[in-house]
């Protein structure tokens, strides 16, 4: 077992390359022992099947991190050697064959003939691991990074329990409990427990999901989050993409009937923050400077209309309007090419002032906050936009989970009670209307018929949005009603 990974979703690859539904990745892939010698492959996956070419070169476990994770002069011929094929041979043969929309396993293996590579067949459709890796893809490239962080959050308590289940003596499985209870809310730094291990759909039977869920409940993970963990394996094994799912049948495990695994009940876990907890977070002190940007980020986010951490990452100050003292920007998940832009405005309350002149950057000509400084926003960034986003939001949210313990608020505190928070008190306290409410937050309204009757102008967001202010606190930034500064 790791420690420490480089990414959350639990590394044990390199070199990775995609082109459409064909990728490729250089892994290591050992068949009973995860400390035994074990080959390199080239892992080409195509069409929910994959297959493995040999790469002649094989590693242990920790000579296989070093590979992944240092550089080393004693490697330095495997990963020239390994480089050099992927550039000069595979991916042009990829780019090839899937711009004449003509790959297969077998014309690829045609055109690698005379090459010292190997085939290996053995497995014939993809695990676990690859269609959760496929999934968390396809939200990331998505910007639905929330929903991402729930299937990689299950994938990771998935590997902890099958290396549970490898664990020979008692003492080894009580110790790893243990641990994965100290460490539960731990979501970055050296001390995640990151786990690497395989599994196979055939292994996802009614008694496996028995077990998970008692050694999930052994590390104090509660049922209403083990529902969540299962509902997310079940799409997982239900998401076929218009294909046959994965398991069906008397193999499928999920269902109430006898001899199938029941998903405990918990129903949706509420994550929103009564407004007196939002202004607790908002009055917290600290000199930590990143529980600060924490606490910053979330109230931001709060009284911004519970805008997203990527759609805030983006912000930039040209999305400023000063004459209505507004945020106009649009939503990046509802962008799609050929629809009517729907853009969202924010009143800049004194608060939001405050926050930006702390945290935000002093030049005005970007972005409004610091994250993806130096990146433009143009479509041949957008990955690497993802990317950062992803990699500045885990510690955040673990800052936000110390501040909720010690203000004795919901452990499970992140970013994303920000918009239920904002949503819910408009609607359940000030008793605002869900069409206004829909409008504010960005979801859509196509389908009632009576929202093309509401209108809202910007004083009318401002006096709504005011409401929402703690009456106690002193805000530095005096808002007059005739101007808004920044800086």
């Amino acid at each position: 077992m790791s420690s420490n990974s480089k990414r959350s979703f639990g590394k044990n690859s390199i070199f990775g390359y995609k082109n459409r539904n064909i990728s490729v990745t250089l892994t290591r892939k050992y068949r009973y022992n995860i400390n035994e010698i074990a080959p390199i492959f080239w892992r080409i996956t195509f069409d929910r099947k994959f297959k493995h070419y040999s790469t002649g070169f094989e590693f242990s476990k920790e000579e296989w991190d070093d590979v992944i994770n240092k550089e080393l002069r004693k490697h330095k011929n495997f990963k020239d050697t390994a480089r050099g094929f992927l550039d000069k041979t595979l991916r042009s043969l990829i780019d090839e064959l899937a711009e004449n929309n003509s790959f297969s396993f077998e014309a690829l293996e045609e055109r690698l003939k005379g090459d010292e590579n190997e085939t290996e067949t053995a497995d014939e459709t993809i695990s676990v691991n690859d269609a959760f890796q496929a999934k968390i893809t396809s939200l990331e490239e998505d910007n639905k990074i929330g929903n991402a962080s729930i299937y990689i959050t299950t994938f990771n308590a998935l590997m902890r329990f099958k290396y549970y289940k490898y664990l020979n003596s008692s003492k080894e499985r009580k110790e790893f409990v243990s641990r994965c209870i100290e460490k539960k809310r731990v979501r970055v730094g050296k001390d995640v427990i990151t786990v690497n291990e395989t599994i196979s759909f055939d292994e996802i039977t009614p008694q496996f999901l028995e077990e998970c869920e008692k050694f999930w409940l052994e590390t104090s993970i509660e049922y209403a989050t083990i529902g969540i963990y299962m509902r997310t394996l079940r799409s997982i094994v239900n998401n076929n993409e218009g294909k046959e799912a994965y398991l069906i049948g008397e193999k499928y495990p999920f269902g109430v009937r006898r001899g199938r695994y029941a998903i405990p009940e918990g129903g949706r876990r509420e994550i929103a923050l009564p407004i007196e907890d939002i202004w607790k977070v908002e009055d917290y002190e600290t000199d930590d400077e990143i529980l600060a940007t924490a606490r910053d980020i979330f109230v931001f986010m709060f009284y911004c209309n519970g805008l997203n951490y990527g759609d805030l990452c983006r912000l930039r100050y040209s999305n400023i309007d000063a004459s209505s003292k507004e945020i106009i920007f649009q939503r990046k998940k509802t962008l799609r090419k050929g629809e009517a832009p729907t853009f969202i405005y924010a009143p800049i309350l004194p608060s939001m002032v405050e926050i930006i002149n702390r945290q935000g950057n002093k030049d005005q000509d970007g972005y409004i906050f610091p994250f993806l400084n130096g990146i433009e926003p143009v479509d041949k960034n957008e990955s690497k936009i993802k990317k950062i986003i992803r990699l500045t939001l885990d510690p955040i949210n673990t800052s936000l989970k110390t501040i909720a313990k010690e203000l004795k608020l919901d452990p499970n505190l992140s970013t994303s009670y920000t918009r239920n928070s904002y949503s819910s008190h408009l609607t359940n306290e000030l008793l605002i209307s869900p069409i206004v409410v829909r409008k504010m937050i960005g979801h859509s309204t196509k389908k009632d018929v009576t929202a093309g009757y509401v209108n809202l102008n910007a004083k009318k967001r401002r006096e709504m949005n005011l409401k929402l202010l703690n009456p106690k606190k002193k805000y530095s930034t005096i808002d007059s009603g005739k101007s808004v500064e920044v800086g």
